[in-house]
């Protein structure tokens, strides 16, 4: 669930970036310069940390269903020993 939330703010990230790059003034004078490039930063630091977020998050859950998936073999492989010793 929390890999999906991040996933959606990596996109509501990129549409802002989007909406917002062809407004911004990179090419002006004064505090506005500033300010367009500060914004650019922070938003990319925001898309950066999401992004990392997300695939961390996507790593541990892959490597929780993979420990499921080895335990669900385990107890298998058990009852089938189980089964064996029961036949002597």
């Amino acid at each position: 669930m929390k890999s999906s939330r991040l996933f959606l703010c990596v996109l509501l990230t990129f549409l802002l970036l989007y909406l917002a790059l062809p407004r911004i003034p990179f090419l002006g004078e004064g505090l506005a310069v500033y300010f367009a490039f500060a914004w650019l930063a922070f938003a990319l630091i925001v898309l950066g940390g999401n992004v990392y977020a997300w695939l961390k998050e996507r790593d541990k859950e892959r490597q929780m269903d993979n420990r499921d998936e080895g335990q669900e073999r385990k107890v298998k492989e058990n009852s089938q020993r189980k089964k064996l010793r029961g036949t002597y």
